[in-house]
């Protein structure tokens, strides 16, 4: 029996549910099933309506600074979905972060690295809370990033900005639109990350 008839077997006799739930239930399973789906253990499952494509190393990524040009493609099942995107400059991505492991996800506390693309060194970072920052060592590796929208063909987005390796799942597009700016009089960061800013040249927060 080779494997689709044996999901076919599985699904004919109602149980698939029951299934994933034990799959759940085995860690080295939901590491598996975490590389392509963002998932956890009460059965949340949401599935990659995209994925990043820009033939670049991940070692590129890390070192880039203001992030590379690539493109977004979009599932052809959730291409409806672009409909009316042209025009807006800059999007909103939610991916999963699917080469974090299982060690990396129990990380709390880090230090904030990307200020080291500023110039300043690991050892001068302090140790905070993951919660406080966008590293991507956490619990549940969901990234966010805004990028830039270029231009649009079909279901492909090329974009600039990007900051995820080649081959990341995208969970979600949403445009970044006025109403979710925040003021600069208005924006407000604890002491150790405003001292920080200011010594890598960053306006007064």
């Amino acid at each position: 029996m080779d494997l689709g008839e044996l999901i076919r077997e599985i699904k004919g006799r109602g149980l698939l549910n029951s299934l994933i739930m034990e799959l759940l239930k085995d860690e080295d399973a939901t590491d598996e099933l975490s590389k392509y789906f963002a998932i956890n253990n009460s059965g949340l499952l949401l599935k990659p309506i995209g994925i990043v494509r820009h033939g670049l190393s991940d070692d590129t990524i890390r070192a880039s600074g203001m992030g590379v040009d690539g493109i977004i493609e979009v599932f052809e099942e959730f291409a409806d979905g672009l409909r009316s995107i042209d025009g807006f400059s800059h999007l909103i991505l939610i991916s999963l972060l699917n080469k974090v492991t299982r060690e990396q996800r129990r990380v709390l506390v880090v230090r904030p690295r990307r200020l080291v693309k500023f110039g300043l060194n690991l050892d001068e970072l302090p140790e905070v809370g993951v919660f406080t920052t966008d590293s991507p060592h956490r619990p549940n590796p969901i990234g966010i990033s805004i990028i830039r929208l270029v231009d649009r063909n079909g279901r492909f987005l090329r974009v600039s900005g990007l900051d995820l390796f080649d081959g990341t799942p995208i969970l979600d597009i949403k445009p970044y639109t006025p109403d979710r700016s925040i003021g600069i009089d208005n924006l407000k960061t604890p002491e150790w990350y405003s001292t920080l800013w200011s010594r890598i040249g960053g306006g007064v927060i």
